[in-house]
């Protein structure tokens, strides 16, 4: 069988071995792979020792050029890659944004250096056993839940970098999940529960109040006495405090959803004026050292509360009153849960907590008590009664 021409692509060459100084025979394979930003022709250069390889990688990167898939040698870091993808999030509030930049960090500090083009899963897997152990210098163990945030941050830049043309496949996909399913699960109150709290007298009643009937701790923060409306009984949300880095933001509301006006009952609107009244008093008191006093949540020289503060404050109500542990942001669930009960339609209810999806309501924040389980159970008797159905006592 007569040998096969060599196409123009490959050419023959000498070259002499650096471990034995000999002359010895190489394939080098040109291959044009596109153009450039100014039109001008890309070539990417290769020897192999053999002729059939030398063929084989021809073919398969004149069929990648072909599909668009080929990706051309770059030195481009982790680092840079990361850095540009998180430039390129314009529309992104300023709290994500800084969440973002803090689970990549994870990433840039232990791989920043690497080619994006060598990055492996095995560099990704390592990576994440470390967190999880605790052995990442600076940083203590890592939960479940944070992990899979970094994770799902890092697939989407380097999903970017395939787009682009910069590597041929997102590593970062590849990496499996910690499994979530042993975190702690949501606590929310008896409905008795959150009526001793709403009627406990103390200086931040108004705030519980307002906790207890679906606002996050953000909203709570960030609201000004100039969003609400006693005379109408009404609270507007467009404004948020939230802490990232142990700093406090300033920004919008979660989503467009999220910015609302919520009619609050009378026995709340009460509330906030009796606090609305104790701090225009505080003003009067501390005379010229008084803050501002603009936020609802202030203390009594009408400086902002900051959200931890809010938080440290709950966690002493339950204490006081002699509740079980729950988390002021479950405050919010105890709200859905309670309306969920009562029948209020779960639309009006992701209406009413700023949510976009009511399947998201349902899903995460309605939660059956033992008190709503013993409600059904007594449904499937002959008579059902009122008592058969009151929810929420306090043994």
């Amino acid at each position: 069988m007569a040998r096969q021409q060599l196409p123009p692509q490959i050419r023959k060459i000498t070259v002499t071995d650096r471990r034995t100084s000999k002359k010895v025979p190489r394939y080098q394979v040109t291959v044009d792979t596109g153009t450039n930003d100014e039109g001008r022709r890309k070539q990417t250069r290769k020897r192999f020792t053999t002729e059939k390889d030398a063929r084989d990688y021809l073919a398969s990167t004149q069929a990648a050029v072909a599909a668009g898939t080929y990706v051309s040698r770059s030195k481009r870091t982790v680092r840079q890659a990361i850095d540009e993808w998180l430039a390129s999030k314009h529309n992104l509030k300023a709290s994500t944004l800084r969440g973002h930049q803090s689970k990549l960090s994870a990433v840039t500090d232990e791989l920043g250096n690497v080619e994006v083009q060598r990055l492996s899963k095995a560099n990704l897997d390592d990576l994440v056993r470390r967190l999880r152990a605790g052995e990442v210098e600076g940083r203590s163990a890592w939960s479940p839940r944070s992990v899979n945030y970094m994770l799902s941050i890092l697939t989407s830049a380097l999903e970017s970098e395939v787009q682009q043309g910069n590597v041929a496949r997102n590593v970062a996909a590849l990496v499996e999940r910690v499994d979530q399913s042993g975190r702690t699960e949501m606590k929310t109150l008896t409905e008795g529960q959150m009526f001793r709290i709403l009627d406990h007298e103390c200086e931040d009643r108004h705030l519980w109040a307002l906790a207890l009937y679906g606002l996050r701790r953000g909203e709570i923060a960030g609201l000004r006495w100039s969003k609400v409306d006693l005379k109408a009984g009404a609270v507007t949300i467009d404004e948020t405090k939230v802490v990232v880095e142990r700093e406090v933001l300033v920004g919008t509301p979660k989503s467009k959803r999220s910015r609302r006006t919520l009619p609050m009952p009378a026995d709340v609107i009460e509330v906030l004026r009796a606090a609305r009244k104790r701090q225009l008093e505080d003003r009067m008191i501390a005379g010229s050292t008084y803050g501002s006093g603009e936020y609802v949540a202030s203390d009594q020289l009408g400086q902002p509360l900051h959200p931890d503060a809010i938080t440290s404050r709950w966690e002493k109500l339950l204490k006081v009153l002699g509740i079980p542990a729950v988390r002021l942001h479950d405050a919010r669930h105890s709200c859905a849960t309670l309306m969920h009960l009562r029948g209020v339609p779960i639309a009006v209810i992701a209406a009413w907590l700023g949510h976009a999806s009511a399947a998201f309501t349902m899903a995460t924040y309605a939660h059956s008590q033992d008190d709503a389980l013993k409600a059904a159970a007594s449904s499937f008797g002959r008579v059902v009664t009122t008592r058969d159905t009151e929810t929420g006592s306090d043994a």
